[in-house]
């Protein structure tokens, strides 16, 4: 008990009381909802991509453990279908919908949540899990936007629609940091301090952005819809992901913790975003990702138990 108390003050509660100082001010009126856009703006196309950028260049793929990140994905992706399949043909939400929610209740909020609170609680090499998740994590969200390019657009046709994908921040920035990993440059400091210079902006910039956003007026509408998002992501995706990992994989859990802990993230604000780009249902996952961010703040220290 006492090493879950420690857990969430000294490294959960410091990364969620910035969402919390935004979500306050958001509130009160000091921030707009409009306040978050250029937050978004700028951690979509310069900050994350840093991240992934930082992580392909200092990683150590000798040392990854491919086991343990496939068992992720795995539980991931039949999260993805399983929700995808529920609101398909349970809620019967029409096929952009369905996909939006189905990513919503399996990508969680690594990036901004999790990731941090791992280089707090953790040695180094625990976080390396976490890495390769996001890094692989990058792949199926430009799968993901180039499905709903073709369903919103089918004049587009799939090469076009890949080839748009060309212009993706974090996409070009794992392809970036592919090449300059195989170059003598991986190890230069200046790039590398520059990579997390920036990159270390991203968390507290998108947490403070989406308390803001999550804190304005959020319609009740869709409670069903967003109630089985939240479920999947906070209740079922945990259970699966150690399901898979601990009885599949036979990984001991201190072996495996921070991965656990990414099946119990939030839901992530990237299916926020594309919902409203795509014109999604937004109102559902906004409650879901609002509900599961206060789940998680109490879930994820339970991992901190021996």
């Amino acid at each position: 008990m006492l090493n879950i108390f420690h857990m969430l003050i000294d490294s959960v509660i410091p990364v969620a009381f910035i969402f919390l100082i935004g979500f306050f001010l958001g509130k009160r009126g000091v921030f707009a909802g409009t306040d978050s856009n250029a937050l978004f703006k700028f951690i979509a196309n310069i900050s994350a991509p840093a991240i992934i950028f930082s992580i392909v260049i200092t990683t150590d793929l000798g040392n990854l453990d491919a086991t343990l990140v496939g068992l992720y994905l795995i539980s991931e992706l039949l999260i993805y279908g399983l929700g995808y399949f529920i609101c398909r043909w349970g809620f019967n939400l029409d096929f952009k919908n369905a996909l939006l929610c189905g990513l919503a209740a399996s990508f969680g909020n690594h990036v901004l949540f999790v990731y941090p609170i791992t280089m707090f609680a953790f040695p180094p090499e625990m976080s390396l899990p976490v890495r390769g998740i996001i890094a692989m994590d990058t792949v199926i969200l430009t799968i993901t936007v180039v499905i709903l390019d073709i369903r919103s657009n089918p004049a587009l046709g799939a090469i076009r629609a890949i080839g748009e994908q060309l212009k993706n921040p974090l996409l070009l920035s794992l392809i970036l940091g592919i090449v300059v990993f195989l170059t003598p440059l991986r190890s230069h400091i200046a790039l590398v301090r520059s990579a997390d210079f920036i990159a270390n902006a991203a968390a507290p910039c998108g947490l403070f952005a989406s308390g803001i956003l999550l804190a304005q007026p959020i319609l009740l509408k869709n409670v069903k819809v967003a109630a089985l998002i939240t479920s999947l992501k906070m209740i079922l995706h945990p259970l699966l992901g150690f399901f898979l990992i601990m009885t599949i994989g036979e990984y001991s859990v201190d072996s495996a913790r921070t991965t656990l802990m990414v099946t119990a993230a939030p839901v992530g604000i990237m299916a926020l975003t594309f919902a409203s780009r795509y014109g999604g249902e937004t109102q559902a996952i906004a409650q879901s990702i609002l509900w599961s961010f206060c789940l998680s703040v109490l879930i994820i220290p339970l991992f901190a138990m021996p």
